[in-house]
């Protein structure tokens, strides 16, 4: 075959890989390494909403945090979301293996209050909310039925964490379930199941969407 045959090929190869690692780093969030420390318990921040409060919400937030004497890790973790303007800080940990599962809580969204991050060993935070539709989600049949059938229909996070499953090569599966709404008191119309493998050491190394359900 002409090498220009394989010159395009690998080119396309390397473009559908790219566009992968945007997707994914799209969601990542740069907390850092961390672990069970970072959990803060919320104190009153009735102040912080109020419109008389001399300071924006998420600096008052993060004083609040220091001020109720919460770890150097919870206020360092509260910092990096709201450097990337989701302000709000992880309320619960829970481990599964060699990664974890953080719940974020946004005390100033007028929806949608909690969201969840998946913690690598590595210490990548994805956010399973962020995007829970990705372009290459919308190319899959099951996705092309359902917009067809529920063209109006979303994602409303938080998404629930539903079960997981180890891999032949010692790591494991996570298992995801978004459910699909045309607003939040309607019916669901659906669920998204999103997987997200790790390998044996415990790095998120894949997101697939499985079925809508």
């Amino acid at each position: 075959m002409p090498t220009r045959f394989f010159r395009h090929v690998f080119c396309c190869a390397v473009l559908a890989l790219s566009n992968l690692a945007a997707a994914q780093a799209a969601s990542l969030l740069p907390i850092g390494p961390i672990d069970a420390r970072v959990v803060w318990q919320e104190r009153s921040l009735s102040a912080c909403r109020s419109e008389q409060s001399p300071t924006a919400p998420d600096v008052c937030l993060l004083r609040t945090m220091q001020r109720s004497g919460a770890r150097p890790q919870a206020i360092a973790a509260a910092r990096m979301l709201v450097k990337a303007n989701k302000a709000g800080f992880i309320s619960a940990w829970r481990p599964l293996g060699k990664a974890a599962l953080a719940t974020v809580t946004y005390p100033f969204r007028a929806n949608t209050n909690e969201g969840t991050l998946l913690i690598g060993s590595d210490g990548a935070a994805i956010d399973v909310d962020e995007g829970s539709v990705r372009e290459e989600d919308r190319a899959t049949p099951a996705w092309r039925a359902f917009a067809a059938a529920h063209p109006d229909s979303v994602p409303f996070a938080p998404g629930d964490f539903v079960g997981s499953t180890a891999t032949d090569d010692g790591g494991q599966r996570l298992l995801f379930s978004t459910p699909l709404m045309t607003c939040h008191a309607c019916a669901e119309d659906g669920a998204l199941l999103i997987a997200y493998t790790l390998d044996k050491a415990g790095i998120v190394r894949e997101r697939q969407l499985l079925t809508i359900k």
